[in-house]
């Protein structure tokens, strides 16, 4: 019944019919964004609350050295509050690409720190020891990604990908 339809609808009905499609589907897709961003936002927020609290916590895998990285964790996690919360106010295609790169290049940073100065130490724990053999790699692989994505979202920023 619908292909009998679609043969007697005009051509120009047609286009019609599949802009609107597309249409209906891109507002959709800012819509959901902006649920992201909030949720994005508070995640961060309580992110923010656990990085502050992990020294009180006492935690045996956790280094002396976690203060001198805590800085630029808290600074990285101001950079996507901050980020998300522009993308809410004004969600265009140039803030947003801006605001990803600036985010995903704090990330990279981060990662970059954490990786020399690593200040997390599993081989107390039972059964643990690999764990720190893992996180350094994992940190590598991470930090590609972010490198990919920072140029990706440039190359979408300039040429309008």
């Amino acid at each position: 019944m619908k292909s009998e339809f679609k043969e007697n609808m005009h051509h120009c009905a047609d286009r019609f019919n599949s802009w609107d499609r597309k249409r209906w589907r891109r507002e959709i897709k800012e819509k959901s964004r902006r649920g992201e961003y909030i949720g994005a936002i508070i995640f961060n927020l309580i992110f923010l609350w656990i990085v502050n609290s992990i020294p009180q916590w006492h935690l045996g895998f956790i280094k002396d050295s976690f203060m001198v990285v805590q800085w630029i964790l808290v600074v990285n996690i101001m950079v996507q509050i901050a980020a998300n919360a522009l993308m809410l106010a004004a969600d265009t295609f140039i803030i947003r690409r801006l605001s990803t790169i600036v985010s995903e290049a704090s990330g990279f940073v981060t990662t970059l720190v954490l990786y020399f100065i690593y200040p997390f130490d599993f081989h107390n724990y039972h059964g643990l020891f690999w764990i720190d053999r893992v996180l350094p790699i994992l940190m590598i692989v991470a930090m590609i990604f972010q490198a990919i994505k920072v140029i990706s979202n440039a190359w979408k920023l300039l040429f309008r990908g």
